[in-house]
């Protein structure tokens, strides 16, 4: 044998340790490294997880804001609505001598302030009379047969009359409907 076989042959105890250890450490080091990706990767996950629902927070928070500026007058709105129909009553009583001629002729002025002042802020009286019957916007409080040129489920008289602001109802009309 020459001395490069002897050479291959006798392998030194300590450069193989040394040479063990190395590979320990690599493979350890590949393996942390497989980690610290996987928890990079998750971790990314997450804020992107986040991130879009912070997105959809704030579309809702602006949303509710909008709807909110929208509807702002609904509460006032409900609260008026008992006034109107008491002036709307009021103001079918006949009425022959001067003071009580006066006095019809300053309820609709008031009457007209009020429709005005409902206008501005998109408040709407639903007049269903004609029209067919629409849970959504009437509330039927009876039935009568349908006469001579009425259709079934067609709105025939109103009790009550509904309204809406802008396209939300805030009382439906309580109608009576053709059967």
């Amino acid at each position: 044998m020459d001395n490069n076989d002897e050479l291959v042959e006798k392998r030194d105890p300590e450069v193989e340790s040394a040479n063990e250890e190395v590979a320990e450490e690599t493979m350890t080091e590949v393996s942390e490294v497989d980690a610290l990706k996987a928890t990079l990767a998750e971790t990314e996950d997450r804020l992107l997880r986040l991130q879009a629902e912070l997105a959809n927070i704030q579309k809702r928070n602006t949303k509710e804001r909008q709807d909110a500026a929208k509807y702002r007058s609904q509460s006032l709105a409900q609260e008026l609505l008992p006034v109107m129909d008491s002036l709307e009553r009021a103001l079918e009583i006949e009425v022959e001598d001067e003071k009580s001629l006066n006095l019809k002729k300053g309820l609709e002025m008031v009457m007209n302030l009020f429709k005005e002042a409902f206008a501005k802020e998109g408040v709407t009286a639903i007049d269903p009379i004609g029209q067919p019957f629409d849970p959504n916007f009437h509330q039927s409080i009876q039935l009568q047969p349908a006469g001579e040129g009425q259709e079934p489920d067609t709105v025939v008289a109103v009790v009550q009359k509904g309204y809406a602001l802008k396209e939300r109802v805030l009382r439906p009309a309580m109608v009576i409907v053709a059967q």
